[in-house]
């Protein structure tokens, strides 16, 4: 199984925090990213988001124009929320499906540590998964977790 963490795009300010949608800046970075992960070939089986807009429109940007399969949606999920714990996040995660390509959308910090922890480093609070940023991890059936890909906007070009 391969597990895609990608933090939110840039999103507009706002005082309801939950409704905050994605920026112009946003709508770039995942047009940016989407258009990598077609060239890359990586095609969703299963997707996931966090309930804020911001996330759910990262992921609806994302799947609209890379590889997906036709009908794929993304499911709207607390467990990619902040407040969701680490076991409650473990216990979830070890419940989805065996897709093979599998998005999660979430935000920082928490999907910095579910990083950390898929990989079993410490967690430091130097790591940060910038807006828009994409770690590809891959599960083999013995369970061992290796980065295979981290990508920023950055690294695509935006500034």
């Amino acid at each position: 199984m391969r597990l895609y963490l990608l933090r939110h795009a840039d999103a507009l300010p706002g005082a309801d925090d939950a409704q905050r949608p994605l920026s112009p800046r946003g709508e770039q970075e995942c047009r940016c990213l989407a258009k990598f992960l077609e060239r890359a070939g990586i095609e969703f089986e299963a997707a996931y988001t966090s309930p804020l807009l911001r996330a759910r429109q990262t992921a609806e940007r994302v799947l609209a124009t890379c590889r997906a399969r036709e009908d794929l949606q993304a499911v709207v999920t607390d467990n990619l929320l902040n407040e969701t714990s680490a076991r409650a996040f473990t216990d979830w995660l070890g419940r989805l499906s065996a897709a093979k390509h599998v998005l999660l959308v979430g935000h920082m910090p928490s999907l910095a540590e579910r990083l950390c922890a898929l990989l079993e480093v410490e967690p430091s609070a130097a790591f940060r998964l910038p807006k828009a940023g994409l770690a590809a991890l891959a599960r083999d059936e013995s369970g061992t977790v290796t980065l295979k890909l981290f990508v920023s906007p950055k690294v695509l070009g935006l500034k």
